[in-house]
């Protein structure tokens, strides 16, 4: 059985059997479980000494990757209205329904494997809030 077809480069594909397909998918999402972990690891140890709670964090994570996941599926919509509608069977408001409901999912499982860094970027900027306001309130509680 054939599984995608993948692009090789200039603009040339070649077709993966299935077991080559999951066999990559596996390495993939391994590799991203292990960043995410990584990640992770370092950022508590960073945000102890910050005083930041670490349900907060968990928090932050969290929406920063749904928002990411939402950014993807809007760039994924707004990427197939520029292009043709219809095809060999046409148009039907079914297969739009489908179509978007597959890039909901598809741009969550995105954001989940690390997406375009825009999840990254948030947690990083706006855990420096996060901390700002812990110290202003330790500083509060102090004074």
């Amino acid at each position: 059985m054939k599984g995608p077809i993948l692009p090789v480069g200039s603009g040339e594909t070649q077709s993966v059997d299935s077991a080559e397909w999951n066999a990559r998918l596996e390495v993939a999402q391994s590799a991203s479980e292990a960043r995410m972990v990584d990640r992770d690891a370092a950022t508590a140890s960073a945000h102890k000494a910050g005083g930041v709670d670490p349900k907060e964090m968990d928090k932050l994570r969290k929406v920063s990757q749904d928002f990411e996941s939402v950014f993807l599926s809007y760039m994924m919509k707004v990427g197939r209205e520029s292009g043709m509608k219809g095809g060999f069977l046409g148009h039907s408001e079914g297969e739009e329904i489908f179509t978007g409901m597959r890039d909901d999912e598809l741009a969550k499982h995105m954001a989940k494997a690390g997406g375009i860094g825009l999840s990254k970027l948030l947690v990083e900027q706006l855990s420096r809030t996060l901390q700002e306001q812990a110290r202003k309130r330790d500083l509060a509680v102090e004074g």
